[in-house]
């Protein structure tokens, strides 16, 4: 594990997402979405969802088009925040894929997590895998659940646009 402070986050901002992941892993596929902080913060803002244009998702795959990446990064800008962690779903174990190593966002600082059991997800983000990179993708800390921080705010994200859920 490394030394990086955790993301924190108001439990109930995990709700959507673990619906979103749920249903779509009752479909046998994977899907996934991006925390968004505030600069030098790491209390989570905002909880992008994937939406439909420009998201591919499979039983062993879930990519973004890059643009959709840029219609998020576009309103993260916009809104003075950061993408700070992407979180996508397995349908079994909690690990980074070859994929995931080389085609993630490889940004120094930037972490990803991984929901594994995607039909049946687990609401514990310590039940859930976790890394940063820097240079390499390593072990972190999972977030934190905090109830005294304000709920997140929900969106979906594509190539299309951004639109609150």
């Amino acid at each position: 594990m490394t030394s990086f402070l955790p993301l924190r986050i108001n439990p109930g901002g995990f709700i959507d997402l673990l619906d979103d992941v749920r249903q779509h892993g009752q479909r046998d596929r994977e899907t996934g979405a991006l925390l968004l902080t505030a600069p030098g913060t790491d209390e989570v803002a905002v909880i992008a969802l994937t939406a439909d244009t420009g998201i591919r998702r499979r039983s062993d795959l879930f990519t973004i088009t890059r643009p959709a990446f840029d219609s998020l990064f576009t309103y993260a800008e916009d809104a003075g925040l950061q993408v700070r962690a992407m979180i996508h779903s397995h349908r079994g174990a909690a690990f980074l894929s070859a994929t995931d190593r080389t085609h993630g966002l490889n940004l120094r600082g930037f972490i990803s997590a991984v929901i594994p059991d995607y039909a049946c997800p687990s609401n514990r983000p310590d039940h859930w895998g976790w890394w940063r990179f820097n240079d390499s993708w390593i072990p972190t800390v999972p977030a934190t659940l905090e109830e005294s921080l304000p709920a997140p705010k929900i969106i979906k994200f594509d190539a299309e646009a951004v639109h609150d859920h």
